[in-house]
């Protein structure tokens, strides 16, 4: 894939972050409300990937998490053109992790190829996740010098 490739993934609903494994017995599972996220994200993704080959060179990956507003907000709040930041948990760190995790196979050949990632944590009137993959390949890296 030549750089500048992208991949849209739209994830409607309420936002489930990675999770560690629990515990039953001496047996660990994931948690249901993780599972089938993840195979939402999945299924999505393989959707969006129709037809198209995996990206297995350095990539790009921005995630937006949209979250329904608390029930204390204003109804004039909620109406400003703009969301809000969400500065609470979940960690940013584990809302990306599920659909890193998730789209390995679907949408990119390994995680590892992640090179560069962003993402944003709101609030909205439509919650859920928006994934963008796009292809570094070709594209310079910036100059690190002086950096540290």
């Amino acid at each position: 894939m030549a750089g500048g490739d992208v991949v849209i993934i739209r994830v409607p609903g309420d936002v489930v972050p990675w999770a560690r494994a629990g515990k039953m017995g001496a047996r660990q599972f994931t948690p249901k409300k993780q599972a089938n996220f993840m195979s939402i994200v999945r299924d999505l993704s393989a959707k969006a990937m129709e037809g198209r080959k995996l990206f297995d060179g350095p990539i790009s990956l921005h995630i937006i998490a949209v979250y329904s507003w608390p029930s204390s907000t204003t109804k004039k709040r909620r109406a400003e053109p703009h969301g809000a930041w969400k500065f609470t948990k979940p960690d940013a760190t584990n809302i990306q992790k599920l659909p890193e995790d998730a789209m390995n196979g679907i949408v990119w050949t390994d995680d590892a190829r992640i090179a560069e990632w962003s993402g944003l944590k709101v609030y909205g009137e439509k919650p859920g996740l928006v994934i963008e993959v796009s292809s570094l390949e070709g594209i310079e890296p910036p100059r690190v010098e002086g950096w540290l």
